[in-house]
């Protein structure tokens, strides 16, 4: 009994050390993302501005960066177009709305993304589409410089997609120049392609090609096949040759042949979509393999079958294998664990080096918490594992590594000089930071992946704002070249951080008069200290806040919308890890502008308003001038404004307005020190004239055609009453449906006309209804848009 006790613990204990060992955060590991710019899958938001373009691309990769994944697979070339500065293909539909249009104002979204990713220590992957050319045929316009328009005769359509031949050797060429211009003139990490090769369902598109080019093949499927390897070999040995450090990979489809293994059945990249990935491992034609295991574990495409295949199959020809994760498949139909679970299966296989996550939008999204379980997964930093076939030499160590203020932010931070050149000339492109427990780290500290603390692209880093700063913290930095060879350490630096001093306010002064009606407060930057906070309140007591903004980075924050004439109240405090400061001394200071003025007449919702209104509001003291502002509709927008001016008097007559129409008007009071804003604005509707002429007075109930007829999008309907009464006129769809109500008051006798304006409605015919007392008339009428 007790030695069956005994093994019972034993094998708890085996598996408790198993799955930490899974789960623990191993010091060298790929971890890429793909982010996907055809159809805007996750950058960019197509058509928006330069500068929002880059703040949501910043956006990815800090969220990227916050779960410590080290590379991004950048899709830069989806369509035979180019999200970066070319002379060869035109610029992205995805990325202004227009293929051929450059970005406005300019920026090239491929050197931007390098600098982001390298910033924080990121590899960019620069992610090609071999041969597609459209993915919707007639989806947009192609810019005249496209492809398919330059050379329509080395290409061919299979439904509604339309791809370069690959059989061409013209294609081939093309596609490769293509990619060397990228490789030539941009710090591309790696050159990256997905699993879109020849059209799944291949017939006889490309059978002149085949008897053309197709010499010494029997089957044409072995030919296609071929054809591909062919270009793979042509872009390694070209990679290679000009820039050697440049990785290059390939993500195909997760099952390379059915029934391997054993079992395995869906559709595959041999014989769907004729790659042989297989041969790019045995050749050595590219250097990492990046299988699409978009599967659970179980059933026919089995992850726990397929990825220890793949891995032996890189291992065994020397490659490196980083799987593709299907994130976008959590919670339809994966459960919270599938993917935590497959990547802990890739750790325990010494052949697979890492995963890459898709897509970057769903996994910022956090389905199911797999973003937090990514905060576990991935703990600490990694490095990318080393290639042992490519470049083997060591960079120098860092230089005179310091504890310093920061040039490029706020606070201090860690400062060191880059290494000189090694043998193989090459410097540091990355620097690995450690943070250790004591002076003295030894080899086994600095194997340790707890103490990898960051991954940086700079001479410098700043500390994390997690970071729990009490204490003294001990720190130190080794360089990493290309194919990340380690160097060893620098010197290390021991860093105590302290509570910033009470931070000193600048403008405006205390007890301030006659400020304007925006301000920009300053402070002076305390020493070490990363942020301020900033409040505004109308009591010295601060229980009514009106701003309350904390991590600000720059040292003034600007306010607008105050209030005139009114006395307020602000003060600062500073922080850095160790926390934050006492308050500054409240200053407080008086707005000199004026308060709104007090609207008159006609007073809100007034109706039977003179088509010439006087408007009249009360003189607000401290006012030189007033700006009126009358729009046509319910609220005062600048599209609807109609009277925009500005007078020194209280009263002012407005010129014919239009009949039966709603008006929004406000004023706002103006002086040296700026605008009291709008006051509450008023509605007023305008009267509607009888429109008895001299020459006639109805003697019956009359509802014309309305004109014109067809219209777009305002019409005239005209009517006329012989006896006073309520009257109606309604507008009906075709389904009956009440659109609009152009009348619903008492009206006298008379000849009336109304405006009818259709352009918030669909284009079709309409129906309008007129009932006045016991009397019913209706006609239709068309709106074409």
């Amino acid at each position: 009994m007790r030695k069956t006790v005994y093994f019972v613990l034993v094998l708890i204990l085996f598996q408790a050390t198993t799955i930490l060992a899974q789960s623990a955060s191993p010091k060298r590991e790929f971890r890429g993302a793909w982010i996907a710019t055809v159809t805007n899958i996750d950058w960019p938001v197509k058509g928006a501005s330069t500068s929002s373009q880059k703040q949501d691309l910043i956006r990815i990769l800090d969220g990227l960066k916050l779960v410590n994944v080290n590379a991004v697979m950048f899709q830069m070339r989806p369509e035979c177009d180019a999200l970066y500065k070319s002379d060869i293909e035109p610029w992205s539909h995805w990325l202004t709305g227009v293929q051929g249009k450059e970005p406005n104002p300019f920026y090239d979204p491929l050197q931007f993304a390098i600098e982001e990713a390298h910033k924080r220590g990121m590899e960019l992957h620069a992610w090609f589409n071999p041969y597609r050319v459209e993915r919707n045929v007639g989806n947009y316009t192609t810019a005249s410089n496209h492809i398919s328009k330059t050379h329509p005769e080395w290409t061919f359509t299979k439904g509604t997609t339309k791809i370069l031949d690959p059989g061409l050797p013209q294609v081939r060429s093309y596609v490769l120049s293509v990619i060397m211009d990228v490789v030539k003139r941009y710090d591309i990490d790696a050159v990256h392609f997905d699993d879109y090769f020849y059209l799944d369902g291949m017939g006889t598109e490309d059978s002149k090609t085949f008897q053309t080019y197709g010499g010494g093949f029997a089957n044409i499927g072995d030919w296609r096949r071929n054809i591909v390897n062919t270009l793979v070999k042509m872009i390694s040995d070209s990679v290679n040759a000009v820039k050697p450090y440049v990785k290059w990979g390939i993500s195909p489809r997760g099952i390379w042949r059915n029934n391997y293994p054993t079992g395995i059945i869906g559709s595959d990249n041999y014989n769907a979509i004729y790659c042989d990935a297989m041969a790019w491992l045995r050749t050595h034609t590219i250097d990492y393999i990046n299988p699409q295991l978009y599967w659970a574990f179980g059933g026919n495409q089995d992850y726990g079958k397929l990825m220890p295949w793949w891995a032996d199959s890189a291992g065994v020809n020397g490659r490196h294998m980083y799987v593709g994760h299907a994130v976008y498949r959590i919670n339809n139909p994966f459960n919270a664990n599938e993917v935590p679970r497959q990547i802990r299966l890739n750790r325990t296989d010494k052949d697979c080096q890492g995963s890459v996550l898709y897509n970057t939008t769903s996994t910022l999204a956090n389905p199911l918490g797999f973003y937090d379980s990514l905060k576990t997964l991935y703990k600490n930093p990694a490095l990318i594992p080393n290639m042992s076939w490519k470049d083997q030499v060591k960079p120098h160590v860092p230089v005179d590594l310091k504890w310093q203020k920061l040039v490029a932010a706020r606070g201090d931070g860690l400062f060191w000089t880059a290494p000189a050149k090694a043998s193989d000339n090459e410097t540091a492109s990355r620097y690995a930071v450690y943070k250790f427990s004591n002076a003295t780290p030894q080899q086994t500290d600095i194997d340790n992946s707890s103490n990898l603390y960051d991954v940086v692209g700079t001479p410098y880093a700043a500390l994390k704002a997690a970071d729990n700063a009490a204490g003294t913290m001990y720190f130190a930095v080794s360089s990493l070249d290309r194919n990340y060879n380690e160097s060893g350490i620098s010197n290390v630096v021991s860093v105590q951080i302290n509570v910033p001093n009470k931070p000193l306010q600048v403008f405006p002064a205390d007890l301030a008069v006659n400020q304007k009606d925006t301000i920009k407060f300053v402070w002076e930057n305390t020493p070490h200290s990363t942020y301020n906070r900033f409040q505004l309140a109308t009591d010295q007591n601060f229980t009514n806040l009106l701003v309350n903004q904390n991590n600000i980075a720059d040292t003034f924050r600007t306010v607008t919308g105050m209030k005139g004439k009114t006395t307020y109240y602000w003060r600062i405090t500073a922080s850095n890890l160790a926390g934050e400061s006492v308050y500054s001394d409240v200053r407080s200071f008086t707005t000199g502008f004026p308060i709104p003025p007090q609207l008159v007449s006609p007073a809100d919702k007034t109706t039977e308003t003179p088509l010439t209104p006087t408007l009249v509001w009360k003189k607000t003291s401290t006012a030189d001038k007033y700006r009126l502002q009358v729009a046509d509709g319910l609220t005062i927008l600048p599209s609807i404004i109609v009277v925009d001016t500005t007078l020194t008097d209280t009263t002012v007559t407005l010129s014919k307005l239009k009949e039966n129409k709603i008006y929004t008007w406000s004023v706002m009071a103006l002086n040296t020190y700026g605008n009291s804003g709008l006051a509450e604005p008023f509605k007023f509707k305008t009267q509607l004239s009888s429109g008895i002429t001299n020459e006639s007075v109805p003697t019956s109930y009359v509802l014309n055609q309305n004109y014109p007829n067809p219209f777009n999008p305002t019409t005239q309907i005209s009517f006329s009453i012989p006896e006073s009464g309520f009257t109606v006129l309604k507008i009906y769809n075709m389904l009956g449906q009440q659109v609009d109500e152009l009348i619903s008051k008492n009206l006298n006798v008379g000849n009336y006309s109304v405006e009818f304006n259709a352009s918030g409605l669909p284009s079709g015919v309409y129906v309008y209804v007129l009932q006045s007392g016991s009397h019913i008339i209706s006609k239709k009428m068309m709106f074409i848009k």
